[in-house]
């Protein structure tokens, strides 16, 4: 779809989704051994069918999502039914933590807020990935994608951390605005960028929409952040 900005600048658009539910704790309440590796749950694949439905009259022009299966599960889910191939680029692959720092975490905040540490210089999620160097990373990666002229739409699926650092690229606060910005699972953004036909260079950028969740529109059906969700499950496992 051909949009164009009052002041005649070619307006393209990201539709940027965090993957479906997961579940990082198994069924017996521990931890899994290799977040990377999980699949979608039930729920999860519900939550990607909804949204595709809900997203059936939005034509896409490309598709991409991360390296993990989790997303190339959600996009088959999301984009089913449109014949488009998804391409998987590393550079979108979530935050790792560290295992063995995470290992010794007793305190359940230190997950449930683990993402407060991304403003701070040097600050690590989970004694892991380097939020500074995983932004830069990420921009990076999507700053390539937006190089290419030859699409309009672009859907993204990608993770809550990543789609926070492509947030705040869109937003201009960087990792300032990491922590304030939660990614329910299976939600969307969307981002809308102006490029001057004359230098091809970006003009302005919006943020149209924010988390929207098809299955919760109104976030009624849980008050809890995505990590602090997290943190939940593992408090059941400490509770038994």
């Amino acid at each position: 779809m051909l949009r164009t900005a009052f002041d005649g600048a070619r307006r393209r658009r990201i539709y940027l989704f965090r993957h479906g539910d997961v579940s990082y704790v198994d069924d017996q309440g521990n931890r899994v051994a290799d977040n990377r590796v999980v699949p979608l749950t039930e729920w999860g694949r519900e939550q990607a069918t909804m949204t595709g439905k809900a997203l059936a009259g939005i034509g896409f022009d490309r598709a991409v999502c991360s390296t993990l299966p989790r997303t190339a599960e959600t996009a088959a889910l999301i984009l089913e039914g449109r014949g488009m191939e998804v391409e998987p680029i590393e550079a979108f692959v979530e935050f790792h933590a560290d295992n063995a720092a995470r290992g010794r975490i007793t305190d359940l905040n230190q997950i449930a807020y683990a993402f407060r540490e991304a403003e701070k210089p040097g600050g690590r999620y989970l004694g892991g990935d380097s939020f500074e160097v995983v932004n830069a990373r990420v921009i990076t990666a999507l700053e390539k994608l937006i190089a290419d002229p030859e699409w309009d739409t672009l859907a993204l699926i990608a993770h809550g951390g990543i789609n926070r650092l492509a947030l705040g690229w869109a937003l201009g606060t960087g990792l300032s605005s990491f922590p304030a910005i939660d990614q329910n699972t299976c939600c969307f953004n969307i981002i809308d960028f102006d490029v001057d036909p004359a230098t091809k260079t970006i003009v302005r950028k919006h943020v149209r929409a924010m988390n929207v969740t098809v299955y919760d529109v109104v976030k009624g059906g849980d008050h809890l952040m995505s990590m602090e969700q997290v943190a939940l499950r593992l408090s059941r496992k400490t509770a038994a």
